[in-house]
């Protein structure tokens, strides 16, 4: 339930009790007994990741160029813990995803003019499985954000 009191404070109360050997009992207790970040932030820092952009673009009233950045950084926040996933897994990263159709990106200025240095096709597709995790953040652009919660 959410509700918005005087202070003009959202108020949103939420409880969850799943049983504990469901996947969401699982991911409960994971949060719950965590000791490098409060349960608050880890359930947080992914919402804001997944929603916050989203909601303030339908709320409307926000400069685009603002609304644009955090977008961005939303997008840089999951692609990094994506990595993280990844790494954690032992799971290629790119060619992981994007098998079926790849999607376009400006590689970094360095491998560009080593692509194209090399004489080499500087189409992304053709690249995309030999990018370390330092050139996929600087593609998604390495803006600050709070991301703590992510490694």
């Amino acid at each position: 339930m959410v509700v918005v009191d005087k202070e003009g404070k959202v108020d949103f109360l939420w409880r969850y009790q799943p049983s504990k050997n469901t996947a969401d009992g699982v991911l409960m207790s994971y949060i719950k007994r965590n000791v490098f970040m409060p349960p608050r932030e880890m359930i947080l820092q992914p919402l804001r990741a997944y929603w916050l952009a989203l909601a303030y673009q339908e709320k409307g009233d926000i400069d685009p160029v603002l609304l644009e950045r955090m977008f961005r950084k939303a997008v840089y926040a999951l692609e990094k813990h994506a990595l993280y996933l990844c790494d954690q897994a032992g799971i290629d990263y790119p060619s992981n995803f994007y098998r079926e159709a790849p999607i376009p990106r400006t590689l970094p200025l360095h491998v560009k003019n080593a692509t194209v240095e090399n004489g080499a096709d500087a189409d992304f597709s053709n690249f995309q499985n030999s990018l370390t995790t330092d050139e996929l953040f600087e593609l998604v652009g390495g803006e600050e954000f709070d991301d703590s919660g992510f490694s």
